[in-house]
């Protein structure tokens, strides 16, 4: 019985230690060429990952992984990323969502290689982001603009609706 409880309490700590990430390291970070991008890659998608699994709010790490996205995104040798014009208007006065879209656009440019049509990109940034907000447990407050998106994601008429 120790064996059992001693188990479940390792993998809870295991568990918490998972979701209390610390980006102070990324903290003002500057990138300057090509090759400091390619290598903070598996950073970036840490920082995806954090911002797309955790709740919205505005705590230090979430400010942090959301600034170092950005500075990511800018001038990237691999992508020039631009925002869905539309979409985009939905969630701009918002940054913890803004964060979640960005997340989402960078998780995806990565996980194809970078080759992958604007279009798409934006379609599966934005269905990343639109299931993100869909959970109750990130505790996001959707407006009659966001639900749009969300109701066309329950129709299966995302693509359409962008």
């Amino acid at each position: 019985m120790k064996k059992i409880l001693l188990t479940a309490l390792t993998a809870m700590l295991a568990c918490s230690q998972l979701l209390a990430q610390d980006f102070s390291e990324l903290k003002g970070k500057l990138l300057t060429d090509s090759a400091e991008y390619a290598e903070m890659q598996p950073k970036v998608m840490e920082c995806c990952d954090f911002l797309l699994n955790s709740s919205v709010k505005n705590d230090e790490n979430n400010l942090i992984a959301f600034d170092f996205l950005v500075e990511w995104m800018n001038n990237n040798p691999y992508y020039n990323f631009q925002p869905h014009k539309k979409f985009f208007k939905v969630i701009n006065n918002n940054a913890p969502l803004t964060a979640r879209y960005f997340a989402g656009l960078c998780k995806t440019a990565i996980e194809n290689d970078f080759k992958i049509e604007e279009e798409e990109l934006q379609y599966q940034a934005i269905d990343k982001f639109v299931r993100y907000c869909m959970y109750k447990k990130y505790h996001v407050e959707i407006d009659k603009k966001l639900e749009k998106y969300v109701e066309a994601k329950k129709d299966g008429k995302l693509k359409e609706v962008l």
